[in-house]
Formats: structure tokens, C-alpha cells, sequence
């Protein structure tokens, strides 16, 4: 699809730090910013060759030179002139008592406000983590512009008590003790407070011209959640095309990549260059774990998965002949300021230094981000030369990225009911056959025993050896067999790169992308002629969110109005 001219896009995120959001967004940004040849044959080109293409903007209030994508990093970033930074003296939350839902809200409508004020004559909003910024633009800008909202997961799925969207088995709800019952009423507190940011959600949500999501699952997950948002708008409303049905707004549009290696690759295809295969996928290559360092992205999985091939190696227990194990990386995004991040991260090494001492094997390796990538190299050689070790790689760069999956032999994808998840779009596209957990977004991408391996989720059991478990035994089997039939696992690669680029590449995301804006922009453009948004699902979700404000101050009259007539132990039994 040929793009329009002189379509001007403003880019609403909290935060452009390192994770899968932020990869999403600034594809999103280079396929509104530059011709179809330009981002696929350098990543330096510069805004002046695409500025016949589309102009954009991208408002945040936190970016990092030392925690943030090249894309987007001073001075020489494709996308860096493009950034701006405001409200970072918001505070992410009120220390001691918490509330970073709301303080993300408060920062969300702050940068909203900016974006518009900066940008009165811009086309199309795009917002996305949270759309509490939404209704402002809607209703309290005069602005002829669209509003695109891209969901990666709903917010009210993502509280600290779940995984997204599903209980934490580790969380205790049998609180004993002389605090037990202040506990239990500060929990109703905390219940409420979800209830109205949850109703705000919807609500907010519910103004969106058209929202995108990223892979069927979390539309289905959306649909359980918001119900309101698929109800059929008014029929004055036409639909745009004959896909719209319904008038329909949540769409799905997967996230894409558009790394160095694909690049290449479209760069030999267009020079009629003979692609020489890629050397991943090799038995010497590391088990490579890219994510987040956050709990979610249950990472001590892949931990516990090398304990098992290490006792089976060990023991010499269905270990095939002159089979060497490979070191284990774990690498992916670290934030010193995040909380979560650093805490997790220590009890990773906590439990990888238990491992290894197990086994008589030397202590975990840290290897900085400030250390170049022939220290890391080394590091990496060293590794294979002295046997079974575990590597930690926080903060990693794009190029160790790259450079790390050329070099992996199987690529171990372990979060639970994963949104989507670039990873194994990253690791397939480096030829490397990927292990994952059957559930969400990766049973979407990876298709089990032909571009990798989907195993199935077990929760975790007191009662065995974490080595033991279902889902662990799973893992180092999918890993001992990929190590053990290094040509099967190298074909398995090679399939995973086709389905890359025939899937997932940058022209198809491209082409529905621009598709999605000029929608998007039209249904602005309707919107504001007729004066109102007039939704049905708007109306409803109105109706819910007065409503539950209104339960909410109920229930918490009653809770407080019962404590004073009959006691604290009348509360505490029925609690």
C-alpha cells in the first residue's frame, strides 16, 4: 500500500527503556518514517530521505542513553531527533504505600496534554500501555486527528498478585498474626482502588477511534476483560471498508522485527548475493535465555531446565557420546532504577551459584554492560574451553544481541501466557530453533517440532525437586534433543528464519500498519464532523465505571460501617 504524504504521527509511551513494547514502538515509528527500501537497507538513514514519507514524533516521559534501543539513543540515533522528553519529575509512585497505577495515569495524561499542545495539526495519536490519555484527545481537544490505541495487555490483568492475568501461585492469602486484621482491610483498600483503575481502563479505552492489539490471544483476553468494546457502534457510523464489520475496532496487527541479519539477507536477495548459511545452531553454541529480568518472565525455569541436564550429565543419564554441555546465558533488559529488576535479578544468581555448587562448578559470571564485546567474547570462549557454566548478561546491547544469537544453539523462551513475545521471532530469525512454553503469543509464532518446541505449563509443586518438574523436564528435554542432532536443529532453524520473513517481515507489517493510520485517521476525521463519539460500548462503559465507583464507595462504607457496630472479630471471621 502506498503511503499518504504529509501524514504527521505522534507517539504517546511512558517509558523507552529495553522490553518488548518499546521494540514494538519504534517499529512502529521507523514504518511511518521511512520509504519501504530505506529501513531495510540501513538503519542510519536519515529523517530528511523519509520526510516525503511521513513526519512523527514521540513523546516520553523517561529515556535513558544507557538503558534504551539505538534507535532512540543521543546523538547519532535514527530516531533520537524525534524524542521528546517531558514530566520526568512525575513520580513513578508514592514510595511506602505504592499506587504506580495511578501514578502512571497521572503521567500518561501529563504527556498527553504536552503531545496535543505540541502538536495541534498532527493526524493520528498513537497511545498505547495505558489509554487514560485517550478521552483528553477525544473529547477536550478540538484537534482533527485520529486516535489509535495499541493494547499489548490489558493493564487490569497485570497487577502484582497475577501472571498475566492468572493468579500467582506463590501468592499468600492466610494472614495471621496480631497486624492480620489491619492486613486483610488494607487489602480491601487495595481491591477497591483496582476496581476503579480497572473501570477507568475500560472507559477510557472505550473513546479509542481504533484499537490495535498484537496477537489473537490477547484479543481474546481483551474480549474477557472489556466486553463493552466489542459491541456494535452507532449505525450512523459506517464502516470503512468490508472488513470493518460491525464497525469492529480491535484489531490485531503482530509485532515485526528488522534486525542486521535480516537486513543482510534482503540486501543479498536484491544484489542476486548467494545467502551463505548461518553457523548457529551449533553443539558448542550457548543455551541462550533472552528476557527482562522481571518474575513474570519466569526465567528460574530455564535455571532449573540446566540443573536437570547437568544432574543427567552428571549421572551419564540418557546423555548421547561425546555430547558436551554448553553454557547457559541469561540476558535481556536490567534498569537499576526498577525495584523489580534488581531484586530478581539477584535471586537468579542466588539460585544459579546453588546450582553450580552443586556440581563443583565455578560461580555464575556477571559481565557488565559497560565491557566491550571482545571482553565478552572472551568470556564466552573461556566458557566453552572450561565446560558447564552460567553467564549473566544484563543491559545487553543490539550488537552483543545480534552477535549472542548468531551464536546460540537453541534459544529458551520460558514466560508464562506471554502476550506475544519478540524474542523467538528474534531467535528464529538467526536460525535458531526455540524452546517455549505452549501458551500465549508463542503458540502463535513458533510452530512445535518444526521451528522449535512448545512444552506444556506446570505450575510449581513443593512437593518435587524443582528439576523435576513437568515443565522443567520439558526444557532439558527439548534442549537435549536439539544438542544431541545438531543437523536436525540446524534445519529446524532454517525453517523458523523462512517463516521470519515470510510471516513477520518488515513489508508486511509495513503495509498493515499504514492501513491501521489511514483508518484510524478517517474514523478521526467522521468523529469530529459528527460533533461526539456516540458509541453504544462508550455509553455502557460510561454506565459500569459510575457504577463501579458507586459499589466501591458502598463496599467500603459498609466494611467500615460493620468494623464500628459489631467488631473486629465479626470482621475478621468474615474476611
Amino acid at each position: 500500500m502506498a503511503a499518504p504524504s504529509n501524514t504527521h504521527v505522534v507517539f504517546i509511551h511512558l517509558d523507552l527503556g529495553i522490553g518488548g513494547a518499546e521494540s514494538l514502538v519504534l517499529n512502529l515509528a521507523k514504518a511511518t518514517l521511512l520509504p519501504e527500501d530505506a529501513s531495510s537497507s540501513s538503519t542510519s538513514a536519515t529523517a530528511d530521505t523519509a520526510s516525503s514519507i511521513g513526519s512523527i514524533s514521540i513523546y516520553t516521559t523517561h529515556c535513558s542513553p544507557s538503558h534504551c534501543y539505538d534507535e532512540v539513543r543521543p546523538p547519532n540515533g535514527l530516531l533520537s531527533p524525534h524524542v521528546h522528553v517531558r514530566g520526568s519529575w512525575i513520580p513513578r509512585n508514592f514510595y511506602l504505600i505504592g499506587g504506580t497505577a495511578l501514578c502512571s495515569a497521572w503521567r500518561m495524561l501529563y504527556l498527553t496534554y504536552i503531545a496535543a499542545k505540541e502538536n495541534p495539526t498532527a493526524n493520528v495519536f498513537v497511545i498505547d500501555v495505558l489509554p487514560t490519555g485517550v478521552p483528553y484527545l477525544v473529547e477536550w481537544c478540538n484537534v482533527n486527528s485520529g486516535v489509535l490505541f495499541y493494547c499489548h495487555f490489558p493493564d487490569k490483568l497485570l497487577t502484582r498478585d497475577t501472571v498475566n492475568g492468572e493468579m500467582d501461585a506463590t501468592t499468600n492469602n492466610n494472614v495471621v498474626g496480631a497486624s492480620s486484621r489491619l492486613v486483610k482491610y488494607l487489602r480491601w483498600l487495595k481491591r477497591l482502588y483496582r476496581w476503579v483503575m480497572d473501570a477507568i481502563e475500560e472507559w477510557s479505552m472505550s473513546y479509542s477511534d481504533l484499537i490495535v492489539v498484537n496477537s489473537l490471544f490477547t484479543r481474546g483476553e481483551v474480549e474477557k476483560v472489556f466486553p463493552s468494546l466489542f459491541l456494535p457502534r452507532n449505525i450512523m457510523d459506517e464502516p470503512t471498508n468490508s472488513s470493518d464489520r460491525h464497525g469492529e475496532r480491535v484489531r490485531v496487527l503482530y509485532p515485526s522485527i528488522e534486525s542486521s541479519l535480516s537486513r543482510q539477507r534482503k540486501m543479498n536477495t536484491n544484489n542476486s548475493v548467494t545467502v551463505t548459511e548461518s553457523s548457529s545452531s551449533s553443539s558448542s553454541g550457548p543455551i541462550v535465555s533472552l528476557n527482562r529480568f522481571e518474575r513474570k518472565k519466569n526465567i528460574a525455569l530455564v535455571l532449573h531446565a540446566y540443573d536437570a541436564l547437568l544432574h543427567r550429565f552428571n549421572n551419564e543419564e540418557n546423555v548421547s557420546e561425546n555430547l558436551l554441555l554448553p553454557p547457559l546465558i541469561i540476558a535481556g533488559g536490567y534498569d537499576p532504577l526498577n525495584v523489580e529488576n534488581v531484586e530478581y535479578f539477584a535471586e537468579l544468581r542466588t539460585l544459579a551459584d546453588a546450582i553450580l555448587n552443586r556440581y563443583n562448578l565455578p560461580q555464575s559470571i556477571v559481565c557488565s554492560p559497560s565491557k566491550s564485546s571482545s571482553v565478552v567474547n572472551d568470556i564466552l570462549l573461556d566458557a566453552k574451553a572450561n565446560g558447564p557454566c552460567i553467564i549473566f548478561l544484563p543491559s545487553i546491547s543490539d550488537a552483543k544481541r545480534t552477535t549472542l544469537l548468531s551464536t546460540a544453539s537453541v534459544s529458551c523462551y520460558t514466560p508464562y501466557r506471554e502476550h506475544f513475545g519478540i524474542v523467538p521471532l528474534e531467535a528464529m530469525d538467526a536460525s535458531v530453533p526455540v524452546v517455549a512454553i505452549r501458551s500465549g503469543g508463542p503458540m502463535e509464532t513458533i510452530v512445535d517440532g518444526v521451528t522449535g518446541y512448545l512444552v506444556d505449563y506446570s505450575p510449581d509443586d513443593a512437593r518435587v525437586l524443582p528439576r523435576d518438574n513437568p515443565s522443567v523436564l520439558g526444557f532439558a528435554n527439548a534442549i537435549d534433543k536439539l544438542l544431541s542432532n545438531p543437523s536436525a536443529a540446524k534445519a529446524m532453524g532454517q525453517r523458523g528464519r523462512e517463516r521470519v520473513d515470510q510471516e513477520f517481515g518488515m513489508e508486511t507489517f509495513r503495509r498493515q500498519w499504514w492501513e491501521l493510520l489511514s483508518e484510524a485517521r478517517e474514523r478521526g476525521s467522521r468523529r469530529h464532523r459528527r460533533g461526539c463519539t456516540s458509541y453504544p460500548s462508550l455509553i455502557w462503559s460510561s454506565v459500569r465505571t459510575v457504577g463501579d465507583l458507586g459499589w466501591a464507595v458502598l463496599l467500603a462504607l459498609f466494611i467500615t460501617w460493620a468494623m464500628k457496630r459489631f467488631g473486629t472479630t465479626w470482621y475478621s471471621s468474615a474476611v
